[in-house]
């Protein structure tokens, strides 16, 4: 296990994390442009998942420090843009609970495995949970751009293309994808996700 705290994967987790509330401010003003920012943002977010571990492991720089933050600030993304999308009322609260709640449970379960001398390491059903969550949400922050951008061209036309209950329908279908997958990596924790010594 290496030693070093500021690696080059622990800053493009901290970058992650830094990210979250530019993303979060710009999806929140609601505008065509903001929101194509706002994807540009959380697309630069979910790429530094794909890397920071691959980093770590290429230049045998994987940290303690790393292990833990690597997947809460996966959390923290994912969970911010939900959180905002129910409070967009883009989507249906309990979708996003289940979310929420699994994963606090499951960071949770990890703060009392690093105390306890142990690490709950990250299923490849968990990771596959993450990358279906992050399509999901990137989706919808496409599909809401496309219609703003519809409706700020055509601010006559009312029809079912901007309708926002059809685009409510759509994202609760794909999220509810998303839980479907979250459940199902949050169950195999009980028998795969074992607290292991380090």
């Amino acid at each position: 296990m290496h030693t070093k705290i500021l690696t080059v994967a622990n800053m493009l987790t901290v970058l992650r994390i830094i990210l979250v509330p530019l993303y979060l401010w710009l999806f929140s003003r609601w505008t065509s442009g903001s929101i194509i920012l706002a994807l540009i943002v959380f697309v630069t977010a979910a790429i530094t998942d794909l890397y920071d571990g691959r980093l770590a492991r290429q230049r045998k720089e994987i940290t303690k420090l790393g292990k833990f933050m690597d997947p809460l600030a996966d959390k923290i993304l994912v969970i911010g843009a939900l959180v905002q999308f129910w409070l967009m009322g883009l989507v249906n609260v309990w979708l996003v609970g289940v979310i929420v709640v699994r994963d606090v449970w499951v960071t949770i379960m990890r703060i009392i495995a690093i105390r306890h001398g142990t690490e709950l390491k990250t299923s490849r059903d968990a990771k596959l949970k993450t990358t279906i969550q992050l399509t999901v949400i990137i989706t919808t922050i496409v599909l809401s751009g496309a219609r703003l951008t519809a409706m700020e061209r055509f601010p006559n036309y009312s029809g079912q293309w901007v309708a926002l209950e059809n685009y409510r329908l759509l994202f609760n279908l794909l999220l509810a994808v998303a839980v479907v997958f979250t459940l199902y990596s949050w169950i195999t924790y009980f028998f795969q996700g074992k607290p292991v010594k380090t």
